[in-house]
Protein backbone atom coordinates (compact mmCIF):
# COMPACT_ATOMS: atom_id res chain seq x y z
CA UNK A 1 0.00 0.00 0.00
CA UNK A 2 1.37 3.59 -1.11
CA UNK A 3 1.70 5.76 1.84
CA UNK A 4 -0.75 8.41 1.24
CA UNK A 5 1.07 12.10 0.20
CA UNK A 6 -0.12 15.02 -1.37
CA UNK A 7 1.95 14.13 -4.82
CA UNK A 8 0.22 11.06 -4.80
CA UNK A 9 -3.56 12.44 -4.78
CA UNK A 10 -2.48 15.04 -7.52
CA UNK A 11 -1.20 12.43 -9.52
CA UNK A 12 -3.99 10.48 -9.30
CA UNK A 13 -6.30 13.67 -10.30
CA UNK A 14 -4.11 14.49 -13.58
CA UNK A 15 -3.95 10.84 -14.84
CA UNK A 16 -8.24 10.44 -14.27
CA UNK A 17 -8.39 14.35 -15.48
CA UNK A 18 -10.85 13.51 -18.10
CA UNK A 19 -13.35 12.67 -15.41
CA UNK A 20 -12.47 15.94 -13.71
CA UNK A 21 -13.19 18.10 -16.39
CA UNK A 22 -16.45 15.53 -17.20
CA UNK A 23 -17.68 17.07 -13.71
CA UNK A 24 -16.46 20.31 -14.20
CA UNK A 25 -18.18 20.44 -17.63
CA UNK A 26 -21.67 19.19 -16.60
CA UNK A 27 -21.80 21.41 -13.53
CA UNK A 28 -20.35 25.03 -15.58
CA UNK A 29 -23.74 23.93 -17.81
CA UNK A 30 -25.64 23.57 -14.65
CA UNK A 31 -25.08 26.64 -13.35
CA UNK A 32 -25.86 28.53 -17.04
CA UNK A 33 -29.16 27.27 -16.81
CA UNK A 34 -29.85 27.63 -13.25
CA UNK A 35 -28.64 31.78 -13.17
CA UNK A 36 -31.11 31.97 -16.53
CA UNK A 37 -33.66 30.60 -14.07
CA UNK A 38 -33.40 32.92 -11.52
CA UNK A 39 -35.68 35.77 -10.71
CA UNK A 40 -34.11 38.95 -11.51
CA UNK A 41 -33.79 41.61 -9.59
CA UNK A 42 -33.73 45.46 -10.11
CA UNK A 43 -32.87 48.45 -7.81
CA UNK A 44 -34.15 51.53 -8.23
CA UNK A 45 -33.00 54.77 -5.62
CA UNK A 46 -34.11 58.26 -4.36
CA UNK A 47 -32.36 60.72 -2.64
CA UNK A 48 -33.94 63.67 -0.78
CA UNK A 49 -32.72 66.19 2.07
CA UNK A 50 -34.89 66.81 4.44
CA UNK A 51 -35.52 70.32 6.19
CA UNK A 52 -33.61 70.03 9.59
CA UNK A 53 -34.94 71.74 12.70
CA UNK A 54 -33.15 75.04 12.38
CA UNK A 55 -33.85 76.07 9.14
CA UNK A 56 -37.38 75.31 10.08
CA UNK A 57 -37.36 77.45 13.41
CA UNK A 58 -35.85 80.58 11.20
CA UNK A 59 -38.95 80.80 9.19
CA UNK A 60 -41.15 80.61 12.28
CA UNK A 61 -38.87 83.42 13.53
CA UNK A 62 -39.23 85.48 10.71
CA UNK A 63 -43.06 84.46 10.56
CA UNK A 64 -43.16 85.93 14.01
CA UNK A 65 -41.25 89.21 13.32
CA UNK A 66 -43.73 90.10 10.71
CA UNK A 67 -46.30 89.14 12.40
CA UNK A 68 -45.61 90.96 15.44
CA UNK A 69 -46.16 94.30 13.64
CA UNK A 70 -50.12 93.09 13.94
CA UNK A 71 -49.35 91.90 17.50
CA UNK A 72 -49.88 88.25 16.93
CA UNK A 73 -47.33 85.65 18.74
CA UNK A 74 -46.23 82.73 16.71
CA UNK A 75 -43.56 81.25 19.47
CA UNK A 76 -45.64 80.55 22.00
CA UNK A 77 -44.77 76.94 21.48
CA UNK A 78 -42.21 74.60 20.50
CA UNK A 79 -42.08 72.74 17.18
CA UNK A 80 -41.90 69.05 17.88
CA UNK A 81 -40.47 67.14 14.90
CA UNK A 82 -39.68 63.50 13.68
CA UNK A 83 -35.90 63.39 13.84
CA UNK A 84 -34.52 62.50 10.07
CA UNK A 85 -32.79 59.62 11.79
CA UNK A 86 -35.72 58.24 12.36
CA UNK A 87 -36.71 58.19 8.58
CA UNK A 88 -35.61 54.65 8.20
CA UNK A 89 -37.46 53.00 10.71
CA UNK A 90 -40.95 54.57 9.12
CA UNK A 91 -40.60 52.76 5.74
CA UNK A 92 -39.76 49.46 8.13
CA UNK A 93 -43.31 50.23 9.90
CA UNK A 94 -46.23 47.86 9.41
CA UNK A 95 -48.67 50.42 8.58
CA UNK A 96 -46.38 51.63 5.96
CA UNK A 97 -45.88 48.11 4.48
CA UNK A 98 -49.74 47.07 4.60
CA UNK A 99 -50.49 50.46 3.16
CA UNK A 100 -47.76 49.81 0.06
CA UNK A 101 -49.67 46.06 -0.04
CA UNK A 102 -52.76 48.01 -1.85
CA UNK A 103 -51.17 50.89 -3.80
CA UNK A 104 -51.60 49.74 -7.92
CA UNK A 105 -48.61 49.15 -10.40
CA UNK A 106 -48.29 48.47 -14.16
CA UNK A 107 -46.00 46.01 -14.64
CA UNK A 108 -43.76 45.84 -17.61
CA UNK A 109 -46.13 43.34 -20.05
CA UNK A 110 -48.85 46.26 -19.30
CA UNK A 111 -50.87 44.10 -16.54
CA UNK A 112 -51.77 46.75 -13.74
CA UNK A 113 -51.92 45.05 -10.31
CA UNK A 114 -51.49 45.83 -6.66
CA UNK A 115 -48.11 45.21 -5.33
CA UNK A 116 -49.29 42.50 -3.06
CA UNK A 117 -50.69 40.43 -6.31
CA UNK A 118 -47.62 41.14 -7.96
CA UNK A 119 -45.42 39.74 -5.09
CA UNK A 120 -47.16 36.68 -5.19
CA UNK A 121 -47.12 35.97 -8.75
CA UNK A 122 -43.48 36.32 -8.70
CA UNK A 123 -41.30 33.25 -8.41
CA UNK A 124 -38.37 33.24 -5.88
CA UNK A 125 -37.72 29.58 -4.74
CA UNK A 126 -33.78 30.43 -5.07
CA UNK A 127 -34.10 32.26 -1.77
CA UNK A 128 -36.86 31.01 -0.77
CA UNK A 129 -39.19 34.01 -0.93
CA UNK A 130 -42.22 32.45 -2.83
CA UNK A 131 -45.96 33.15 -1.63
CA UNK A 132 -47.96 30.47 -2.68
CA UNK A 133 -51.49 32.24 -3.66
CA UNK A 134 -54.48 30.40 -1.76
CA UNK A 135 -57.57 31.40 -3.42
CA UNK A 136 -58.25 35.25 -3.13
CA UNK A 137 -57.50 36.21 0.41
CA UNK A 138 -58.53 39.73 0.94
CA UNK A 139 -54.99 41.57 2.08
CA UNK A 140 -56.58 44.22 3.92
CA UNK A 141 -55.83 43.75 8.11
CA UNK A 142 -58.23 43.02 10.29
CA UNK A 143 -58.49 46.21 12.64
CA UNK A 144 -59.46 45.05 16.44
CA UNK A 145 -59.91 47.35 19.66
CA UNK A 146 -57.50 49.87 20.81
CA UNK A 147 -55.78 50.25 17.43
CA UNK A 148 -54.56 46.53 17.21
CA UNK A 149 -54.19 44.51 13.54
CA UNK A 150 -54.56 41.42 13.17
CA UNK A 151 -52.68 39.61 10.25
CA UNK A 152 -53.12 35.95 8.59
CA UNK A 153 -50.08 34.41 7.55
CA UNK A 154 -50.18 35.57 3.85
CA UNK A 155 -49.95 39.10 5.00
CA UNK A 156 -47.31 38.38 7.07
CA UNK A 157 -45.05 36.67 4.59
CA UNK A 158 -46.15 39.93 2.29
CA UNK A 159 -45.17 42.58 4.99
CA UNK A 160 -41.75 40.62 5.67
CA UNK A 161 -41.26 40.73 1.98
CA UNK A 162 -41.74 44.37 1.71
CA UNK A 163 -40.06 45.09 4.93
CA UNK A 164 -36.58 43.30 3.01
CA UNK A 165 -37.10 45.16 -0.38
CA UNK A 166 -38.11 48.48 0.84
CA UNK A 167 -35.48 50.32 2.91
CA UNK A 168 -34.07 54.10 3.61
CA UNK A 169 -30.63 55.35 4.92
CA UNK A 170 -29.80 58.39 6.61
CA UNK A 171 -26.16 59.64 6.18
CA UNK A 172 -25.20 61.88 9.26
CA UNK A 173 -23.13 63.65 7.19
CA UNK A 174 -24.78 64.89 4.54
CA UNK A 175 -28.37 64.78 5.69
CA UNK A 176 -29.52 63.36 2.56
CA UNK A 177 -31.65 59.89 2.75
CA UNK A 178 -31.36 57.85 0.37
CA UNK A 179 -34.57 55.37 -0.14
CA UNK A 180 -34.00 51.82 -2.03
CA UNK A 181 -36.71 49.58 -3.97
CA UNK A 182 -35.61 46.26 -4.90
CA UNK A 183 -38.39 44.36 -7.44
CA UNK A 184 -38.36 41.89 -9.86
CA UNK A 185 -39.22 44.05 -12.57
CA UNK A 186 -37.42 47.49 -13.42
CA UNK A 187 -41.12 49.71 -13.84
CA UNK A 188 -42.16 48.67 -10.07
CA UNK A 189 -39.21 49.10 -8.36
CA UNK A 190 -38.80 52.60 -9.59
CA UNK A 191 -42.74 53.09 -9.08
CA UNK A 192 -42.65 51.88 -5.49
CA UNK A 193 -39.65 54.04 -4.84
CA UNK A 194 -41.65 56.49 -5.49
CA UNK A 195 -44.08 55.72 -3.30
CA UNK A 196 -42.28 55.38 -0.49
CA UNK A 197 -40.55 58.90 -1.14
CA UNK A 198 -44.01 60.15 -0.96
CA UNK A 199 -45.30 58.44 1.98
CA UNK A 200 -42.38 58.75 3.61
CA UNK A 201 -42.79 63.12 3.23
CA UNK A 202 -46.59 63.31 3.74
CA UNK A 203 -45.93 61.17 7.05
CA UNK A 204 -43.74 64.12 7.89
CA UNK A 205 -45.43 66.54 7.17
CA UNK A 206 -48.21 65.80 8.80
CA UNK A 207 -46.43 65.07 11.56
CA UNK A 208 -45.13 68.24 11.99
CA UNK A 209 -48.32 70.20 11.38
CA UNK A 210 -51.25 68.13 12.59
CA UNK A 211 -51.20 70.40 16.07
CA UNK A 212 -51.49 73.45 14.01
CA UNK A 213 -53.81 72.08 11.68
CA UNK A 214 -56.36 71.19 14.69
CA UNK A 215 -55.75 74.63 16.10
CA UNK A 216 -56.82 76.39 12.72
CA UNK A 217 -59.94 74.14 12.52
CA UNK A 218 -60.44 74.58 16.11
CA UNK A 219 -60.29 78.34 15.36
CA UNK A 220 -62.21 78.23 12.39
CA UNK A 221 -64.99 76.95 13.82
CA UNK A 222 -65.11 79.44 16.67
CA UNK A 223 -64.61 82.46 14.35
CA UNK A 224 -67.64 81.32 12.50
CA UNK A 225 -69.65 81.19 16.05
CA UNK A 226 -67.98 84.74 16.88
CA UNK A 227 -68.92 86.17 13.47
CA UNK A 228 -72.83 84.85 13.80
CA UNK A 229 -73.27 86.66 17.52
CA UNK A 230 -71.45 89.98 16.32
CA UNK A 231 -73.90 89.81 13.67
CA UNK A 232 -76.80 89.42 15.72
CA UNK A 233 -75.72 91.52 18.25
CA UNK A 234 -75.47 94.00 15.05
CA UNK A 235 -79.08 93.46 14.11
CA UNK A 236 -80.99 93.21 17.48
CA UNK A 237 -79.31 96.46 18.38
CA UNK A 238 -80.08 98.05 15.06
CA UNK A 239 -83.63 96.87 14.82
CA UNK A 240 -83.89 97.99 18.55
CA UNK A 241 -83.16 101.63 17.49
CA UNK A 242 -85.62 101.49 14.51
CA UNK A 243 -88.18 100.71 16.70
CA UNK A 244 -87.66 103.23 19.48
CA UNK A 245 -86.36 105.87 17.52
CA UNK A 246 -88.37 108.86 18.84
CA UNK A 247 -88.77 107.12 22.54
CA UNK A 248 -86.65 108.41 25.58
CA UNK A 249 -87.61 106.39 28.61
CA UNK A 250 -85.13 105.03 31.40
CA UNK A 251 -86.06 101.42 30.04
CA UNK A 252 -85.03 101.81 26.31
CA UNK A 253 -81.89 103.76 27.34
CA UNK A 254 -80.87 100.86 29.52
CA UNK A 255 -82.19 98.21 27.04
CA UNK A 256 -79.78 100.21 24.54
CA UNK A 257 -76.85 100.08 26.73
CA UNK A 258 -77.25 96.40 27.80
CA UNK A 259 -77.39 95.45 23.41
CA UNK A 260 -74.15 98.33 23.12
CA UNK A 261 -72.49 96.58 25.63
CA UNK A 262 -73.49 92.90 24.06
CA UNK A 263 -72.38 94.34 20.33
CA UNK A 264 -69.15 95.72 21.93
CA UNK A 265 -68.21 92.36 23.38
CA UNK A 266 -69.30 90.29 20.21
CA UNK A 267 -66.92 92.77 18.15
CA UNK A 268 -64.11 92.30 20.50
CA UNK A 269 -63.75 88.04 20.73
CA UNK A 270 -64.41 88.35 16.91
CA UNK A 271 -61.79 90.30 16.40
CA UNK A 272 -59.57 88.09 18.72
CA UNK A 273 -60.58 85.12 17.05
CA UNK A 274 -59.87 86.66 13.81
CA UNK A 275 -56.41 87.18 15.18
CA UNK A 276 -55.62 83.91 15.85
CA UNK A 277 -57.50 82.10 12.94
CA UNK A 278 -54.69 84.12 10.99
CA UNK A 279 -52.51 83.45 13.22
CA UNK A 280 -52.64 79.53 13.06
CA UNK A 281 -52.70 79.77 9.30
CA UNK A 282 -48.96 81.32 9.99
CA UNK A 283 -48.21 78.53 11.80
CA UNK A 284 -49.27 75.79 9.42
CA UNK A 285 -47.29 77.70 6.82
CA UNK A 286 -43.84 77.99 8.98
CA UNK A 287 -44.23 74.31 10.08
CA UNK A 288 -44.74 72.61 6.93
CA UNK A 289 -41.40 70.85 6.21
CA UNK A 290 -39.92 70.83 2.58
CA UNK A 291 -38.11 68.28 1.32
CA UNK A 292 -35.66 69.10 -2.01
CA UNK A 293 -35.24 66.08 -3.97
CA UNK A 294 -31.72 65.64 -5.32
CA UNK A 295 -32.46 62.12 -6.93
CA UNK A 296 -35.52 60.93 -7.85
CA UNK A 297 -36.60 57.83 -8.77
CA UNK A 298 -35.36 56.20 -12.03
CA UNK A 299 -36.64 52.93 -14.04
CA UNK A 300 -33.46 50.65 -13.59
CA UNK A 301 -31.84 48.89 -17.17
CA UNK A 302 -29.47 47.00 -15.39
CA UNK A 303 -30.35 43.88 -12.78
CA UNK A 304 -28.29 44.32 -9.59
CA UNK A 305 -29.51 40.11 -9.02
CA UNK A 306 -28.47 37.51 -9.94
CA UNK A 307 -24.88 37.48 -10.34
CA UNK A 308 -24.63 35.01 -13.11
CA UNK A 309 -20.87 34.66 -13.49
CA UNK A 310 -20.29 34.48 -9.47
CA UNK A 311 -23.29 31.56 -10.01
CA UNK A 312 -21.44 29.74 -12.90
CA UNK A 313 -17.65 30.21 -11.24
CA UNK A 314 -19.77 28.63 -7.73
CA UNK A 315 -21.08 25.80 -9.80
CA UNK A 316 -17.16 25.03 -11.92
CA UNK A 317 -16.08 25.09 -8.03
CA UNK A 318 -18.57 23.02 -6.92
CA UNK A 319 -18.09 20.19 -10.34
CA UNK A 320 -14.10 20.33 -9.85
CA UNK A 321 -14.54 19.14 -5.87
CA UNK A 322 -16.68 16.59 -6.82
CA UNK A 323 -15.37 15.51 -9.66
CA UNK A 324 -11.88 15.18 -7.33
CA UNK A 325 -13.26 13.09 -4.67
CA UNK A 326 -15.01 11.01 -6.87
CA UNK A 327 -11.59 10.11 -8.81
CA UNK A 328 -9.72 9.71 -5.17
CA UNK A 329 -12.94 7.63 -3.94
CA UNK A 330 -12.10 4.96 -6.61
CA UNK A 331 -8.85 4.23 -4.77
CA UNK A 332 -9.42 2.55 -1.18
CA UNK A 333 -5.92 2.72 -0.29
CA UNK A 334 -6.04 6.53 -0.04
CA UNK A 335 -8.72 7.42 2.26
CA UNK A 336 -7.05 3.91 3.96
CA UNK A 337 -4.09 6.25 4.28
CA UNK A 338 -6.25 8.87 5.52
CA UNK A 339 -7.94 6.71 8.25
CA UNK A 340 -4.45 5.81 9.49
CA UNK A 341 -2.72 9.31 10.33
CA UNK A 342 -6.20 10.55 11.53
CA UNK A 343 -6.59 7.44 13.94
CA UNK A 344 -2.91 5.77 14.28
CA UNK A 345 -4.48 3.49 17.35
CA UNK A 346 -6.40 1.40 15.62
CA UNK A 347 -3.44 -0.07 13.38
CA UNK A 348 -2.42 -1.91 16.86
CA UNK A 349 -5.51 -2.81 17.67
Amino acid sequence: MLPFSTGLALRMLWQERRKVLFFLVVFVLLGVVVSLLMQPEFRSEARLMPEMSSSSGDVLKRLASVAGFAGVDLLDEGVEAVRPDLYPSLLQSTPFVLYLIQQPVTVSDGRVQTIGEFLERQASPWWGSRLLTRGHEDTKPLRLAAGTLQLSVRQHQLTDEISERVSAKFDTRSGIITITATMPDAGVAATVAQLAMNYLTRYVRHYRTEKARQDLGFYRQQLDEARRRYHLAQLTLFRYNEQHRNIVLLSTTMDRQRMEAELTIAQTVYTELAGQFEQSKLKVQARTPIFKILEPPKVPFRRVAPKRTLVVLLFAGLGLALGGLYVLAQNPAIFTSIRARLWPGENNV
